[in-house]
Protein backbone atom coordinates (compact mmCIF):
# COMPACT_ATOMS: atom_id res chain seq x y z
CA UNK A 1 0.00 0.00 0.00
CA UNK A 2 1.38 3.41 -0.90
CA UNK A 3 1.81 6.12 1.69
CA UNK A 4 -0.70 8.28 -0.19
CA UNK A 5 -3.46 5.69 0.12
CA UNK A 6 -2.70 5.12 3.82
CA UNK A 7 -3.03 8.85 4.43
CA UNK A 8 -6.31 8.75 2.55
CA UNK A 9 -7.65 5.88 4.63
CA UNK A 10 -6.52 7.62 7.83
CA UNK A 11 -8.38 10.74 6.74
CA UNK A 12 -11.44 8.66 5.92
CA UNK A 13 -11.38 7.08 9.39
CA UNK A 14 -11.05 10.51 11.01
CA UNK A 15 -14.00 11.73 8.97
CA UNK A 16 -16.09 8.72 10.06
CA UNK A 17 -15.13 9.39 13.69
CA UNK A 18 -16.14 13.03 13.31
CA UNK A 19 -19.48 12.15 11.76
CA UNK A 20 -20.31 9.79 14.66
CA UNK A 21 -20.04 12.66 17.14
CA UNK A 22 -23.21 14.34 18.40
CA UNK A 23 -21.33 17.57 17.61
CA UNK A 24 -21.22 16.72 13.89
CA UNK A 25 -24.48 18.66 13.55
CA UNK A 26 -23.78 22.38 12.96
CA UNK A 27 -26.45 23.56 15.42
CA UNK A 28 -25.14 21.31 18.21
CA UNK A 29 -21.58 22.38 17.43
CA UNK A 30 -22.67 26.04 17.64
CA UNK A 31 -24.35 25.40 21.02
CA UNK A 32 -21.18 23.81 22.42
CA UNK A 33 -18.98 26.59 21.02
CA UNK A 34 -21.31 29.19 22.55
CA UNK A 35 -21.13 27.50 25.96
CA UNK A 36 -17.37 26.85 25.95
CA UNK A 37 -16.19 30.27 27.23
CA UNK A 38 -19.13 30.60 29.62
CA UNK A 39 -19.92 29.01 32.98
CA UNK A 40 -23.40 28.43 31.60
CA UNK A 41 -26.13 30.21 29.71
CA UNK A 42 -29.87 30.41 30.00
CA UNK A 43 -31.98 28.58 27.44
CA UNK A 44 -33.49 31.82 26.12
CA UNK A 45 -30.06 33.46 25.79
CA UNK A 46 -28.75 30.56 23.71
CA UNK A 47 -31.78 30.60 21.41
CA UNK A 48 -31.48 34.36 20.94
CA UNK A 49 -27.70 34.35 20.42
CA UNK A 50 -27.81 31.55 17.86
CA UNK A 51 -30.99 32.75 16.17
CA UNK A 52 -32.85 29.45 16.54
CA UNK A 53 -36.36 28.71 17.70
CA UNK A 54 -36.97 27.36 21.20
CA UNK A 55 -38.32 24.12 19.71
CA UNK A 56 -35.22 23.62 17.58
CA UNK A 57 -32.96 24.40 20.54
CA UNK A 58 -34.90 21.97 22.76
CA UNK A 59 -34.44 19.17 20.21
CA UNK A 60 -30.68 19.71 19.94
CA UNK A 61 -30.23 20.13 23.70
CA UNK A 62 -32.03 16.83 24.29
CA UNK A 63 -29.50 15.10 22.01
CA UNK A 64 -26.58 16.81 23.78
CA UNK A 65 -27.99 15.97 27.23
CA UNK A 66 -28.49 12.32 26.22
CA UNK A 67 -24.81 12.13 25.17
CA UNK A 68 -23.55 13.87 28.33
CA UNK A 69 -22.29 16.90 26.41
CA UNK A 70 -24.38 19.46 28.32
CA UNK A 71 -26.38 19.57 31.53
CA UNK A 72 -29.59 21.43 32.19
CA UNK A 73 -30.42 22.78 35.63
CA UNK A 74 -33.58 24.49 36.73
CA UNK A 75 -32.70 27.62 38.68
CA UNK A 76 -34.97 30.07 40.39
CA UNK A 77 -34.08 33.74 40.54
CA UNK A 78 -36.87 36.13 39.64
CA UNK A 79 -38.58 33.26 37.83
CA UNK A 80 -37.81 29.66 36.94
CA UNK A 81 -35.14 29.42 34.24
CA UNK A 82 -33.12 26.69 32.59
CA UNK A 83 -29.35 27.01 32.91
CA UNK A 84 -27.38 25.04 30.33
CA UNK A 85 -23.74 24.15 31.01
CA UNK A 86 -21.09 22.34 29.01
CA UNK A 87 -19.90 19.25 30.89
CA UNK A 88 -16.25 18.23 31.14
CA UNK A 89 -17.09 15.37 28.77
CA UNK A 90 -18.64 17.94 26.43
CA UNK A 91 -15.50 20.08 26.52
CA UNK A 92 -13.39 17.00 25.73
CA UNK A 93 -15.68 15.99 22.85
CA UNK A 94 -15.63 19.54 21.48
CA UNK A 95 -11.84 19.62 21.67
CA UNK A 96 -11.64 16.29 19.84
CA UNK A 97 -14.02 17.46 17.10
CA UNK A 98 -12.10 20.71 16.64
CA UNK A 99 -8.78 18.79 16.40
CA UNK A 100 -10.27 16.45 13.80
CA UNK A 101 -11.69 19.36 11.79
CA UNK A 102 -8.31 21.11 11.87
CA UNK A 103 -6.48 17.95 10.83
CA UNK A 104 -8.92 17.30 7.98
CA UNK A 105 -8.67 20.92 6.83
CA UNK A 106 -4.87 20.80 6.88
CA UNK A 107 -4.92 17.52 4.95
CA UNK A 108 -7.23 18.90 2.27
CA UNK A 109 -5.09 22.03 1.81
CA UNK A 110 -2.03 19.86 1.09
CA UNK A 111 -3.70 18.25 -1.93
Amino acid sequence: MSSESSVGSEGAEELRELLRSPLANPVRLAIALYLLPRRGAYFSSIARALGITPGNLRHHLNVLIRHGIVEEKHVFSERPRKLITLTSRGAEELSKVLRLLKKLAEGSSER
